[in-house]
Protein backbone atom coordinates (compact mmCIF):
# COMPACT_ATOMS: atom_id res chain seq x y z
CA UNK A 1 0.00 0.00 0.00
CA UNK A 2 1.28 3.14 -1.05
CA UNK A 3 0.65 6.66 -0.85
CA UNK A 4 -0.11 9.42 2.34
CA UNK A 5 1.59 9.48 5.45
CA UNK A 6 1.40 6.38 7.74
CA UNK A 7 -0.79 8.14 10.34
CA UNK A 8 -3.42 10.71 10.33
CA UNK A 9 -4.34 13.05 12.92
CA UNK A 10 -8.10 12.33 13.97
CA UNK A 11 -10.76 15.44 13.36
CA UNK A 12 -12.17 16.78 16.20
CA UNK A 13 -15.13 14.67 16.27
CA UNK A 14 -13.38 11.70 17.23
CA UNK A 15 -14.23 9.70 13.12
CA UNK A 16 -10.76 9.18 11.64
CA UNK A 17 -11.48 9.80 7.80
CA UNK A 18 -12.64 6.46 6.24
CA UNK A 19 -11.26 5.24 2.57
CA UNK A 20 -13.09 3.47 -0.37
CA UNK A 21 -11.78 -0.17 -1.52
CA UNK A 22 -14.60 -0.38 -3.96
CA UNK A 23 -14.51 1.96 -7.50
CA UNK A 24 -14.72 1.79 -11.07
CA UNK A 25 -13.20 3.93 -13.87
CA UNK A 26 -12.69 4.10 -17.67
CA UNK A 27 -10.63 1.09 -17.60
CA UNK A 28 -13.77 -1.08 -17.15
CA UNK A 29 -17.36 0.65 -17.04
CA UNK A 30 -16.88 3.33 -14.76
CA UNK A 31 -17.43 6.76 -16.63
CA UNK A 32 -14.58 8.77 -15.07
CA UNK A 33 -10.38 8.50 -15.46
CA UNK A 34 -8.53 6.78 -13.08
CA UNK A 35 -6.94 10.75 -12.01
CA UNK A 36 -10.65 11.87 -12.13
CA UNK A 37 -11.82 8.79 -10.13
CA UNK A 38 -8.91 9.86 -7.28
CA UNK A 39 -9.90 13.40 -6.83
CA UNK A 40 -12.99 12.74 -6.47
CA UNK A 41 -11.79 10.65 -3.50
CA UNK A 42 -9.71 13.46 -2.34
CA UNK A 43 -12.57 15.77 -2.49
CA UNK A 44 -14.51 13.53 -0.11
CA UNK A 45 -11.79 13.97 2.25
CA UNK A 46 -11.05 10.30 2.31
CA UNK A 47 -7.73 8.82 3.35
CA UNK A 48 -7.42 5.94 0.73
CA UNK A 49 -8.51 4.00 -1.79
CA UNK A 50 -8.79 1.05 -4.05
CA UNK A 51 -9.28 1.26 -8.08
CA UNK A 52 -11.37 -1.83 -8.48
CA UNK A 53 -12.04 -2.14 -12.06
CA UNK A 54 -13.73 -5.35 -13.65
CA UNK A 55 -11.24 -8.17 -14.73
CA UNK A 56 -8.22 -5.90 -15.32
CA UNK A 57 -5.38 -4.04 -13.69
CA UNK A 58 -4.69 -1.74 -16.27
CA UNK A 59 -5.71 1.52 -14.71
CA UNK A 60 -3.75 1.14 -11.60
CA UNK A 61 -0.28 2.44 -12.30
CA UNK A 62 -2.34 6.14 -13.39
CA UNK A 63 -4.50 5.62 -9.98
CA UNK A 64 -1.25 5.24 -8.22
CA UNK A 65 0.62 8.23 -9.19
CA UNK A 66 -2.25 10.42 -8.77
CA UNK A 67 -2.81 9.12 -5.17
CA UNK A 68 0.54 10.08 -4.89
CA UNK A 69 -0.05 13.51 -5.54
CA UNK A 70 -2.99 14.16 -3.55
CA UNK A 71 -1.52 12.37 -0.48
CA UNK A 72 -4.01 9.28 -0.36
CA UNK A 73 -3.31 5.47 0.55
CA UNK A 74 -3.44 3.12 -2.29
CA UNK A 75 -4.02 -0.44 -2.54
CA UNK A 76 -3.89 -2.34 -5.87
CA UNK A 77 -7.21 -4.10 -6.91
CA UNK A 78 -9.85 -5.17 -8.86
CA UNK A 79 -12.74 -6.68 -9.15
CA UNK A 80 -12.76 -10.38 -10.95
CA UNK A 81 -15.34 -12.49 -12.17
CA UNK A 82 -16.68 -16.17 -11.16
CA UNK A 83 -19.19 -17.98 -11.38
CA UNK A 84 -21.27 -21.36 -10.61
CA UNK A 85 -24.31 -23.10 -11.57
CA UNK A 86 -26.81 -20.37 -11.82
CA UNK A 87 -25.00 -17.60 -9.95
CA UNK A 88 -22.46 -14.58 -10.64
CA UNK A 89 -19.74 -14.51 -7.50
CA UNK A 90 -17.99 -10.94 -7.74
CA UNK A 91 -14.63 -11.41 -5.97
CA UNK A 92 -12.62 -7.86 -5.04
CA UNK A 93 -9.15 -8.91 -5.09
CA UNK A 94 -6.66 -6.61 -3.21
CA UNK A 95 -2.37 -6.15 -2.93
CA UNK A 96 -1.37 -8.62 -5.72
CA UNK A 97 1.67 -7.83 -7.78
CA UNK A 98 0.23 -6.47 -10.70
CA UNK A 99 3.11 -7.54 -13.04
CA UNK A 100 2.41 -10.88 -12.34
CA UNK A 101 2.89 -13.08 -15.38
CA UNK A 102 0.16 -16.02 -14.16
CA UNK A 103 -2.47 -13.22 -13.20
CA UNK A 104 -1.85 -11.03 -16.24
CA UNK A 105 -2.47 -14.47 -18.29
CA UNK A 106 -5.45 -14.95 -16.48
CA UNK A 107 -7.29 -11.36 -16.64
CA UNK A 108 -6.06 -11.68 -20.90
CA UNK A 109 -8.59 -14.65 -20.89
CA UNK A 110 -10.89 -12.69 -19.02
CA UNK A 111 -11.11 -9.98 -21.33
CA UNK A 112 -10.75 -12.22 -24.35
CA UNK A 113 -14.65 -13.93 -22.89
CA UNK A 114 -15.87 -10.47 -22.57
CA UNK A 115 -15.16 -9.34 -25.84
CA UNK A 116 -16.87 -13.08 -27.03
CA UNK A 117 -19.99 -12.64 -24.77
CA UNK A 118 -20.23 -8.99 -26.09
CA UNK A 119 -20.62 -10.15 -29.44
CA UNK A 120 -23.11 -12.94 -28.73
CA UNK A 121 -24.87 -10.31 -26.96
CA UNK A 122 -25.40 -7.54 -29.45
CA UNK A 123 -26.69 -11.16 -31.73
CA UNK A 124 -29.06 -11.41 -29.42
CA UNK A 125 -30.33 -8.47 -29.48
CA UNK A 126 -30.38 -7.83 -33.14
CA UNK A 127 -32.97 -11.35 -32.69
CA UNK A 128 -35.27 -9.98 -30.20
CA UNK A 129 -35.64 -6.66 -32.43
CA UNK A 130 -32.63 -4.28 -31.19
CA UNK A 131 -30.86 -3.49 -34.05
CA UNK A 132 -27.38 -2.49 -32.24
CA UNK A 133 -24.32 -3.61 -33.84
CA UNK A 134 -20.84 -4.29 -32.48
CA UNK A 135 -19.42 -0.74 -33.64
CA UNK A 136 -22.30 1.01 -30.89
CA UNK A 137 -20.88 -0.88 -28.45
CA UNK A 138 -17.58 -0.02 -29.29
CA UNK A 139 -18.31 3.95 -29.10
CA UNK A 140 -19.00 3.26 -25.76
CA UNK A 141 -16.81 0.86 -24.47
CA UNK A 142 -13.38 2.99 -25.73
CA UNK A 143 -10.15 1.04 -24.68
CA UNK A 144 -12.02 -1.31 -22.03
CA UNK A 145 -12.76 -4.86 -22.35
CA UNK A 146 -16.88 -4.74 -23.00
CA UNK A 147 -19.38 -5.32 -19.96
CA UNK A 148 -22.88 -5.15 -20.14
CA UNK A 149 -22.90 -1.94 -18.72
CA UNK A 150 -21.50 -0.72 -21.78
CA UNK A 151 -24.04 -2.54 -23.99
CA UNK A 152 -26.91 -0.70 -21.89
CA UNK A 153 -25.31 2.16 -22.52
CA UNK A 154 -25.26 2.02 -26.20
CA UNK A 155 -28.96 0.70 -25.86
CA UNK A 156 -29.79 4.15 -24.81
CA UNK A 157 -27.52 5.98 -26.53
CA UNK A 158 -29.43 4.46 -29.63
CA UNK A 159 -33.02 5.00 -28.11
CA UNK A 160 -33.68 1.80 -27.89
CA UNK A 161 -34.54 1.65 -24.22
CA UNK A 162 -35.43 4.16 -22.18
CA UNK A 163 -32.15 3.79 -19.13
CA UNK A 164 -29.91 1.69 -18.08
CA UNK A 165 -32.82 -0.37 -15.63
CA UNK A 166 -34.70 -1.37 -19.00
CA UNK A 167 -32.24 -2.61 -21.01
CA UNK A 168 -30.77 -5.17 -17.44
CA UNK A 169 -34.64 -5.51 -17.06
CA UNK A 170 -35.78 -6.15 -20.54
CA UNK A 171 -33.05 -7.99 -22.10
CA UNK A 172 -29.73 -8.13 -20.10
CA UNK A 173 -30.26 -9.91 -17.05
CA UNK A 174 -30.50 -13.68 -16.38
CA UNK A 175 -33.08 -15.18 -17.62
CA UNK A 176 -33.79 -12.26 -20.37
CA UNK A 177 -33.48 -12.65 -23.83
CA UNK A 178 -29.67 -11.30 -24.14
CA UNK A 179 -28.33 -12.87 -21.46
CA UNK A 180 -24.73 -14.71 -22.39
CA UNK A 181 -23.02 -16.15 -19.59
CA UNK A 182 -19.42 -15.81 -18.56
CA UNK A 183 -16.92 -18.40 -19.22
CA UNK A 184 -17.14 -21.13 -16.20
CA UNK A 185 -14.82 -19.93 -13.55
CA UNK A 186 -15.31 -21.36 -10.17
CA UNK A 187 -14.62 -18.99 -7.02
CA UNK A 188 -11.82 -21.42 -5.85
CA UNK A 189 -9.76 -20.42 -9.06
CA UNK A 190 -9.80 -17.03 -8.54
CA UNK A 191 -8.43 -17.58 -4.62
CA UNK A 192 -5.57 -19.79 -5.89
CA UNK A 193 -4.41 -17.33 -8.86
CA UNK A 194 -4.60 -14.02 -6.65
CA UNK A 195 -2.74 -15.74 -3.70
CA UNK A 196 -0.18 -16.95 -6.61
CA UNK A 197 0.54 -13.38 -7.28
CA UNK A 198 0.72 -12.08 -3.56
CA UNK A 199 -3.15 -10.50 -3.13
CA UNK A 200 -5.57 -11.66 -0.64
CA UNK A 201 -9.81 -11.91 -1.99
CA UNK A 202 -12.94 -10.58 -0.74
CA UNK A 203 -16.30 -11.42 -1.45
CA UNK A 204 -18.40 -8.55 -3.12
CA UNK A 205 -21.66 -6.86 -2.15
CA UNK A 206 -22.88 -10.49 -0.46
CA UNK A 207 -26.33 -8.64 0.02
CA UNK A 208 -27.35 -9.07 -3.48
CA UNK A 209 -27.17 -12.79 -3.48
CA UNK A 210 -24.85 -14.50 -1.12
CA UNK A 211 -25.90 -15.45 2.29
CA UNK A 212 -23.94 -16.73 5.18
CA UNK A 213 -23.44 -20.35 4.10
CA UNK A 214 -21.82 -19.29 0.40
CA UNK A 215 -19.07 -17.60 2.91
CA UNK A 216 -18.94 -20.62 5.22
CA UNK A 217 -17.95 -22.89 2.02
CA UNK A 218 -16.08 -20.35 0.34
CA UNK A 219 -13.92 -19.65 3.15
CA UNK A 220 -12.90 -23.62 3.41
CA UNK A 221 -11.72 -22.91 -0.30
CA UNK A 222 -9.29 -19.51 0.55
CA UNK A 223 -11.85 -16.24 0.76
CA UNK A 224 -9.96 -14.01 2.77
CA UNK A 225 -12.84 -11.58 3.47
CA UNK A 226 -16.29 -9.96 2.90
CA UNK A 227 -17.60 -6.88 1.95
CA UNK A 228 -19.17 -5.37 4.94
CA UNK A 229 -20.22 -1.62 3.46
CA UNK A 230 -21.90 -1.76 0.38
CA UNK A 231 -24.85 -0.03 -1.12
CA UNK A 232 -26.12 -3.44 -1.40
CA UNK A 233 -25.50 -4.21 1.99
CA UNK A 234 -28.68 -2.94 4.68
CA UNK A 235 -27.89 -3.18 7.83
CA UNK A 236 -28.98 -6.47 9.24
CA UNK A 237 -26.33 -7.80 5.84
CA UNK A 238 -23.66 -5.41 7.33
CA UNK A 239 -24.22 -6.82 10.85
CA UNK A 240 -24.47 -10.62 9.66
CA UNK A 241 -21.21 -10.23 7.61
CA UNK A 242 -19.20 -8.57 10.35
CA UNK A 243 -19.97 -11.24 12.63
CA UNK A 244 -19.25 -13.82 11.00
CA UNK A 245 -16.18 -12.07 9.60
CA UNK A 246 -15.01 -11.98 13.31
CA UNK A 247 -15.90 -15.48 13.78
CA UNK A 248 -13.68 -16.97 10.59
CA UNK A 249 -11.06 -14.61 11.32
CA UNK A 250 -11.89 -12.93 7.46
CA UNK A 251 -11.26 -9.44 6.24
CA UNK A 252 -13.63 -7.08 6.17
CA UNK A 253 -13.66 -4.47 3.18
CA UNK A 254 -16.49 -1.85 1.97
CA UNK A 255 -17.19 0.74 -0.58
CA UNK A 256 -19.04 2.78 -2.53
CA UNK A 257 -19.33 0.93 -5.83
CA UNK A 258 -19.21 4.31 -7.81
CA UNK A 259 -18.93 3.82 -11.52
CA UNK A 260 -19.52 7.65 -11.94
CA UNK A 261 -21.67 10.66 -11.94
CA UNK A 262 -25.14 9.63 -12.88
CA UNK A 263 -24.63 6.32 -12.50
CA UNK A 264 -27.35 5.50 -10.40
CA UNK A 265 -25.53 5.65 -6.70
CA UNK A 266 -23.78 7.85 -4.21
CA UNK A 267 -19.97 8.46 -4.38
CA UNK A 268 -17.02 8.01 -2.25
CA UNK A 269 -17.18 8.60 1.18
CA UNK A 270 -21.54 7.42 1.07
CA UNK A 271 -20.36 5.39 4.10
CA UNK A 272 -17.94 4.93 6.58
CA UNK A 273 -15.06 2.22 5.81
CA UNK A 274 -12.24 2.51 8.41
CA UNK A 275 -8.79 2.67 7.39
CA UNK A 276 -7.96 0.09 9.53
CA UNK A 277 -9.75 -1.92 7.38
CA UNK A 278 -7.52 -1.37 4.63
CA UNK A 279 -4.42 -1.86 6.52
CA UNK A 280 -5.28 -4.89 7.63
CA UNK A 281 -5.95 -6.15 3.95
CA UNK A 282 -2.61 -4.63 2.94
CA UNK A 283 -1.09 -6.47 5.93
CA UNK A 284 -2.67 -9.69 5.16
CA UNK A 285 -1.37 -9.81 1.20
CA UNK A 286 2.18 -8.80 2.73
CA UNK A 287 1.88 -11.68 4.96
CA UNK A 288 1.41 -14.14 2.01
CA UNK A 289 -2.23 -14.97 2.83
CA UNK A 290 -2.56 -16.18 6.91
CA UNK A 291 -3.37 -14.04 9.90
CA UNK A 292 -2.54 -15.30 13.50
CA UNK A 293 -4.91 -17.49 14.16
CA UNK A 294 -5.46 -18.71 10.46
CA UNK A 295 -4.04 -21.35 8.07
CA UNK A 296 -3.82 -21.21 4.48
CA UNK A 297 -6.66 -23.41 3.51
Amino acid sequence: MSGGPAGRTVPAGGVAPGVDLHLHSTHSDGTLSPEDVVRTVAEAGLAGFALTDHDTTSGLDAAEAAARRHGLRFLAGAELSANEPGKSVHLLSFGFDREDPGLQAFLSRYREDRRRRARRIVELLRTAGVPLTDEDVGRETGAAAPTRAHVARAMVAGGHVRDLNEAFGRYLSRGCPAFVRKEETPPRVVFDQVRAAGGVVCLAHPGRAHGVDDVRRWAKEGLDGVEVVHPANDAAVQSRMKALADELGLLTCGGSDWHGPNTGRRGPGWAHVPERWMEAIAERARSGGTTPGRSVM
